[in-house]
């Protein structure tokens, strides 16, 4: 750091001295001279030998800080950052989610953006009892408000439920909640404040994006790789940004499908404790798993209570419950229970007392199997299409769970294009395009299978590549 300390200050200039030392070192950082993760001296000792006051310092750093060439960590010091400047994104602030025409409304299109159960898997009749004894036992008191955490029956059943995830938790802990997507604004109206950082995967969901932003929240995208997010990238935005928390899907991601390593579900908790952050974990389709190797959500490998699990019931049970859970760590339990009060007072409690009452009665594995055989079979017999249809023409993963494929089209044909051509043919797909925030995004095709017969798969897969060699030329 010698190169620092020759930096020369004109104390009768015009320029604030805190703005000619910054410019200085700037200039030495761009140059290289500087190396990455290099420690600046320390404030006292910069001051001493400037013979500037210690305010002067921390200003200078500030100002190289806001410009993202220093990082600071409390008790560690100012460090250069790890990054090039021109390769440190500018957080997305504003609404950059696209909107695509998917023309829901064609009459017998083959549809692949649905991710809902078709209606005969709903377990209609055993709801329909539940209704009908809750309605018997409790007479008007079934509509009457309850405790705004939840209908506690309900929330220890749902304890049970999670425990068999490896998800130890108490009814003090859990939030009943209206689906997932109000999880996801709670938190964020509890916690975000204009202007904070949150980070995202990219590809991301548009919900929980548009929530975030709603409450005036900055995102920074890290990259996914096959097995989660680029944890270099992760490390290094952390150090450059504080962001408030980490939004995540440890298990088929909305919309690559990709499912985190063990070893990055581990380094991700290592780093929200380093940094002091938190992470939502979401769970939509955690049900959905078509391995023989047990699930192991994030949260069940929390031993730093850094994890906010949301699960929503809109996929496993029937979409209109509107109902799902959140598992919060004790810090933030006051705010988003507030939060959620001021939002609806409570969720419904009739619905909650009849999935309790389902719960209590039917258990869960019974149905859950019963989807996973299902969503097994509908998986399978897409990839079985795709293989025959797509190859050579289009890539796609195998995440071996979940209700779609992530399909990547071959260079030269665009998302979109490819979707207002597939309108025409009856098909209708999910452009990558809906799932981005900085406008980058058009290789990508979304193709849901759960609502769809096995010929209208097999159909709407020949159509996709008969269309991709037509356009690929």
């Amino acid at each position: 750091m010698v190169e620092i300390f020759q930096i020369q200050l004109e104390k009768t200039g015009n320029t604030p001295l805190y703005q000619q030392l910054a410019e200085n070192i700037e200039a030495l950082i761009t140059d290289g001279i500087l190396p990455a993760n290099s420690k600046l001296p320390p404030i006292r000792k910069m001051a001493e030998h400037f013979g500037v006051n210690s305010v002067t310092i921390v200003n200078a750093y500030k100002y190289l800080e806001n410009k993202q060439l220093v990082y600071s960590r409390v008790g560690s010091g100012t460090f250069v950052s790890p990054l090039p400047v021109e390769h440190i994104p500018e957080p997305v602030t504003n609404r950059n989610l696209r909107s695509f025409d998917s023309g829901l409304s064609m009459e017998n299109a083959i549809n692949f953006t649905s991710t809902s159960l078709p209606n005969e898997m709903f377990p209609v009749d055993a709801f329909k009892k539940a209704f009908d004894e809750v309605l018997e036992r409790e007479k008007g008191g079934a509509f009457r408000y309850m405790d705004s955490m939840g209908y506690e029956p309900l929330r220890e059943q749902l304890c049970r439920y999670l425990k068999s995830y490896g998800i130890k938790t108490s009814v003090e802990n859990v939030q009943v909640i209206s689906g997932a997507q109000q999880g996801i604004d709670i938190i964020s109206k509890a916690m975000l404040r204009y202007g904070d950082v949150v980070f995202v995967e990219k590809p991301t969901f548009y919900g929980a994006a548009g929530a975030f932003l709603s409450r005036g929240g900055k995102l920074v995208e890290i990259p996914m790789e096959n097995d989660g997010m680029d944890m270099v990238i992760l490390e290094d935005f952390l150090k450059l940004y504080q962001p408030k928390f980490i939004y995540m899907m440890a298990y088929y991601q909305t919309p690559t499908g990709i499912s985190y390593s063990m070893e990055k579900k581990r380094r991700l908790l290592e780093l929200a404790e380093k940094y002091d952050t938190y992470i939502i974990e979401e769970d939509d389709f955690y049900d959905f798993h078509y391995g023989k190797e047990p699930l192991v959500p994030l949260k069940a490998l929390d031993y730093k209570n850094r994890v906010i699990y949301i699960k929503s019931f809109s996929k496993i049970l029937m979409p209109g419950l509107r109902m799902g859970l959140i598992v919060l760590p004790k810090k933030i339990h006051q705010a988003v229970m507030e939060a959620k009060y001021t939002t609806d007072i409570s969720t419904s409690g009739f619905i909650q007392r009849a999935l309790e009452y389902y719960l209590r009665e039917n258990g869960w594995e019974k149905h859950a199997a019963e989807t996973r055989r299902y969503g097994s079979e509908k998986y399978r017999k897409t990839l079985s299409a795709a293989r025959k249809y797509l190859s050579g023409v289009a890539k796609y993963g195998h995440p071996n769970g979940g209700v779609s494929l992530w399909v990547e089209l071959p260079k030269g044909v665009g998302a979109e294009a490819f979707c207002s051509r597939m309108l025409e043919k009856n098909v209708i797909l999910t452009p990558g395009s809906q799932y981005d925030i900085s406008g980058e995004e058009d290789r990508h095709v979304r193709l849901s299978f759960a609502n769809l017969s096995d010929d209208k798969i097999e159909v709407g897969l020949k159509r996709m590549g008969d269309t991709l060699r037509e356009m690929k030329g």
